[in-house]
Formats: structure tokens, C-alpha cells, sequence
């Protein structure tokens, strides 16, 4: 006979196990809807000021600045000035349609503008250099000073542009192969626009691009009496490069060489400024389950006309729960 007294220490341990099972499995629960609610951060975007002398606006506060989330106000949590040193792939398509012409080999204006792309390098950062035609090719095998870089793209004349294009495929391998990339980054890309390989959408390209915060800046080679697809190309990159918060800078051969190369100096100095400060613009929105359009502005109409120009990512990517 087992008397009362012999069961309670056997009775104890189980409802002590049966609490503590119970309090793991409820904090657990609770752990995983934290987990669930908080994968996704507050959106976040991009965004450069400059002034009239293409300085950095260092005094910019949220209260200036009013944003549209597809055509909605939207809250700002957060506006600060980011000026980390950054890191740069610099892109040169090295595929046949980079040729000096049809009737001409050679690499034509297009080392020269890669050239302009590595004197626009702001001083503190470090770049990496790759080409591509249909694939991705490391000159650089790792981030480094910007003087090298600038010996590799004098060191590509020996070489001969060749092959089709996979531009977009290549900026996307860029993502992969270079993790370092993070916010405020940038890709530098020397190209005619041109793409006749690649697999990856543009938009889906984009998305990777803003939810990375890596900005494009696009150093499009435009040649004499260029074709009607190559306009077409340039075109396109306007709305790639701006979507991302970057620019567009078109180089000719009589502004790389000729007497408008005053034009291209005098453009140098917004260039380093942009890649060398960006606010990081945070906003109180809810989970953003599909891609959303963005309109910033400023609210003083008299900064509006201060301002030489604002530049901001135009999107915001979607949020991605990890699985």
C-alpha cells in the first residue's frame, strides 16, 4: 500500500514539468508573433540634397520634408545624414557593342568616360573594378585606394570590347558576389545601356537594388548620330538609375575630350557629393506587402527654389519575411 505521504514527491515533479512545459510552449508563441511581427523594419529610403554651390544640405530636419507613399502622406520616424565612407563597384561594359564604331575596333570614348567615373570617386571611398559582356570578370579582387583602380581602366586598352551584353545579369551578380554592399553604397556603371542577354526583370533588378539601399550611377556612353536603340537604352537607364536614387551622366565624345569637358568638371563636385552624403529617410508605415511609389518634397517652397536638386530612391520594395 502506497500511502499519501510516499506520493507527493512524485506528484510534484510532474505538475512542476507540466507547468514549465506549458510556460514554454506559451513563450515560444508569444516569441514567434514578436518574430512574425517585427521581420519586417520600417521602410526606409534614400535621399541627397544639394545646394546651389552642389554642397550636401547638412541641415536638413523631417519637418522640411513631406513624402507621398503612393499619392498618401506618409509619417516620418527618422531623417539623419549618413557619411560613412562607401563602397563602389565600378562596372565597364566590355562587351562588342562598346566598340569606338562599327568601322573602327577599339574601345572608342569608353575608357576615357571610365576614367571620369574613377576621378568622381569621393577621396574616402574604396572601390572595387569588374567588366562584363556576358558575364561578370573581377579586375579588382577586392575593395581597394582609388589610384589602382584608376591603373586597372588604363590597363583594360589592351584588351578589345567583345561579346553580347548581360547588363542586368551582371549588376545582379554584382549583388551577390559583393555582400559588403549595404546602405548608402554605389555601383558605378560605364555602359551604353545596351542588353541583349540578360534574364532578370528590370523591376525585380530594382527591387534587390533599393531593398540593399545601393544606388546606380550610370556614365552612359553616347556616341555621334547614335541609333535609334541605343537612345531607346538611354532612356531606360533614366528611370533605372533614378529609381534608385542615383543619376544619369551622359558622355559624349565632345565633352570627354572636346571643349564641353567644362560641362562634365563642373558636374564632378554633385557627383561626390551625392554618393558621399545621403540622409537615410525612415517612415511610419505599416508592413508594405507589394512595391510602393514615393514623392518627397520640400514643404518650404523657398528651399524648394534654394535647392539645386533632390534625389531619392522612388520605390519602396516590398517587405520580405524570411521563410
Amino acid at each position: 500500500m502506497i500511502m499519501p505521504g510516499n506520493r507527493a514527491p512524485m506528484l510534484i515533479p510532474k505538475l512542476v514539468m507540466t507547468t514549465i512545459s506549458f510556460c514554454l510552449r506559451a513563450s515560444l508563441l508569444l516569441a514567434c508573433s514578436f518574430a512574425v511581427a517585427g521581420d519586417c523594419s520600417p521602410p526606409s529610403i534614400l535621399l541627397n540634397a544639394l545646394d546651389s554651390n552642389f554642397k550636401i544640405e547638412r541641415d536638413l530636419r523631417a519637418e522640411d520634408i513631406k513624402v507621398e507613399v503612393d499619392r498618401k502622406q506618409a509619417q516620418i520616424l527618422s531623417l539623419s545624414l549618413d557619411t560613412h565612407p562607401r563602397r563602389i563597384v565600378v562596372m565597364v561594359d566590355s562587351s562588342g557593342s562598346m566598340e569606338a564604331s562599327p568601322q573602327k575596333s577599339g574601345w572608342g570614348i569608353t575608357l576615357p568616360a571610365a576614367a571620369y567615373a574613377v576621378d568622381v570617386l569621393p577621396a574616402s571611398a574604396s572601390p572595387a573594378l569588374v567588366t562584363f559582356s556576358d558575364k561578370l570578370r573581377r579586375e579588382s579582387s577586392d575593395f581597394e585606394n582609388r589610384k589602382p583602380v584608376g591603373a586597372r581602366v588604363l590597363n583594360l586598352a589592351k584588351r578589345h570590347p567583345e561579346g553580347p551584353t548581360s547588363l542586368f545579369d551582371s549588376i545582379d551578380q554584382v549583388l551577390v558576389e559583393f555582400q559588403e554592399l549595404h546602405f548608402g553604397d554605389a555601383i558605378y556603371l560605364v555602359t551604353d545601356g545596351l542588353d541583349n542577354k540578360s534574364r532578370i526583370s528590370l523591376p525585380k533588378l530594382e527591387k534587390e537594388l533599393i531593398s540593399r539601399g545601393v544606388r546606380v550611377f550610370v556614365f552612359l556612353v553616347v556616341r555621334e548620330g547614335s541609333r535609334t536603340e541605343e537612345e531607346m537604352s538611354g532612356t531606360q537607364m533614366d528611370g533605372f538609375a533614378e529609381s534608385t536614387g542615383g543619376e544619369v551622366v551622359r558622355i559624349s565624345s565632345a565633352e570627354i575630350a572636346g571643349n564641353e569637358r567644362a560641362q562634365l568638371d563642373r558636374l564632378a563636385p554633385q557627383i561626390v557629393g551625392q554618393v558621399e552624403g545621403v540622409y537615410h529617410l525612415e517612415l511610419g508605415l505599416s508592413e508594405v506587402e507589394k512595391a510602393a511609389r514615393v514623392n518627397v518634397a520640400f514643404a518650404d517652397r523657398d528651399r524648394r527654389k534654394n535647392t539645386h536638386s533632390i534625389a531619392y530612391s522612388h520605390q519602396i520594395a516590398p517587405c520580405q519575411r524570411k521563410p
